[in-house]
């Protein structure tokens, strides 16, 4: 397979640069203020510092700007018609999901643990998501209209849009230790997007067909170059895709694969239940306090996706329970020192955050912020152990704590959305997951004893 040739990509390779130049000063930095208590000739070996850096600083770029862009848009668009763009999005997540099939949770864990059959994994998982995808769309056509969809070509590139990141090789990259090269992808992807949302808003056209094909049209650029890179990379051979590995996958990731389709309970659900029992205002809403909570869970799952690799590693039957432990204890203060500055402001100050970012009709935001704050936390604890039970292959454990959580989600949701509006949904939200999150860690103890 031999190493990974940076040079190959111009672009992405400059920009890899720049964050080997800031990784560097910042380590200067650091050996000034604590050469005596700093392994400083580690870190600088280290790619764990230089993904780190790479993943906070061009996806909260890239990030940051998607959510300001976000908050412009519900502010322009109004309450009813950022509802429907979130309502239609919200069933792009669905089959996300489903294209999915929760092959971005486990196959990290399978390339990293099996490597002699990356080849095999790599191709299958792309040919799984691609007939995936199809099924998706034959679902959505086939149930239009209980699901209140007005098809066109724009609505489905608004549909099909959020699908297409199941179709990149993030896991693959994460296998190589080359998140931050990822991110640069990423970042580009939504740096492209949004140049032309602003341009359309500044000139005054922008109208919800011109958001969704130009959403498509982002992912399809970024992904064409990936496709080059990996199948060069590897020397992919796509005849490795077969029936009986397809089979297999289907087979094996479904306990992954249904936990995942059960999550939909935490995101889309909760905007289906709003916009058929409350309004597509209540939605606009909702999801614009998303945004704010979207600013630190960004920040969590892109740490977390650093983590992700170390988990595999240590889910390996030799590894020794000391170095578990280990791992764990300081994944986890790295998660909570990125989730506390988010949550403190939600917490301290809700009504002058809601007050300084939305309009007037957004004010019932300023009540929900605190239970989001409390979400971010505990979020951030349920990332690392949830990657720690997959790492040990307890699929089913992980299955059984995720879906219990998804159901109480979904009885909740029926039960006080209708009633309570905004608040409900953010308390159907955040509760559920909340406890899951705890459980993954409770039951995660006996394994690290």
């Amino acid at each position: 397979m031999g190493d990974f040739d940076f040079k190959k990509n111009k672009v992405l390779y400059y920009f890899n640069k720049l964050i080997e130049y800031i990784t560097n000063l910042i380590l200067k930095v650091l050996n000034k203020l604590f050469s005596k208590r700093l392994p400083i000739e580690k870190l600088e070996k280290s790619r764990i510092l230089s993904n780190t850096l790479g993943l906070l600083i061009f996806n909260f770029i890239g990030g940051f700007l998607l959510i300001v862009t976000n908050v412009k848009l519900a502010n322009v668009l109004g309450a009813a018609v950022f509802g429907l763009y979130s309502y239609y999005l919200a069933i792009g997540e669905v089959g996300q999901n489903f294209v999915r099939y929760g092959r971005h949770k486990t196959m990290v864990r399978d390339l990293v643990q099996k490597p002699e059959k990356s080849n095999e994994l790599i191709t299958n998982t792309i040919a799984l998501a691609a007939l995936n995808l199809v099924i998706y769309v034959v679902v959505v056509l086939a149930f239009r209209k209980p699901l209140d969809v007005d098809v066109s070509f724009v609505t489905l590139c608004l549909l099909i849009a959020p699908c297409l990141i199941a179709l990149d090789f993030q896991p693959v990259y994460e296998s190589l230790k080359l998140m931050s090269w990822h991110s640069i992808y990423l970042v580009l992807q939504k740096l492209l997007f949004l140049a032309f949302i602003w341009a359309f808003i500044f000139f005054g056209k922008i109208s919800l067909p011109i958001i969704s094909v130009l959403l498509f049209l982002s992912w399809i650029v970024i992904l064409i170059p990936q496709y080059i890179e990996i199948t060069n990379h590897y020397k992919l051979s796509w005849k490795s895709v077969n029936f009986a590995s397809l089979k297999y996958l289907y087979k094996d990731n479904f306990f992954i694969a249904l936990s995942c389709m059960v999550g939909v309970a935490w995101g889309p659900y909760i905007r289906l239940i709003l916009k058929n029992t409350v309004d597509a205002a209540a939605v606009g809403i909702y999801s614009a306090g998303l945004q704010l909570f979207l600013v630190s869970t960004f920040i969590l799952h892109q740490v977390g996706r650093v983590g992700n690799p170390m988990m595999a590693e240590i889910g390996k039957e030799d590894c020794p329970v000391t170095k578990r432990r280990k791992t764990v204890r300081n994944y986890s203060l790295i998660m909570l020192a990125s989730a506390i500055p988010f949550a403190l402001p939600l917490c301290i100050i809700p009504h002058q955050i809601t007050k300084w970012l939305f309009s007037a009709e957004y004010a019932p935001l300023g009540e929900t912020l605190p239970l989001f704050a409390l979400y971010i936390v505990s979020l951030a604890i349920g990332i690392v152990f949830a990657q720690f039970l997959i790492s040990l292959r307890k699929d089913r454990l992980y299955f059984t704590i995720y879906t219990s959580g998804a159901i109480l989600t979904v009885i909740l949701g029926l039960l006080i959305i209708p009633p309570m509006g905004v608040m409900g949904a953010v308390i159907t939200l955040c509760v559920p997951h909340s406890i899951a999150c705890i459980l993954y860690g409770v039951f995660s103890i006996r394994y690290l004893k």
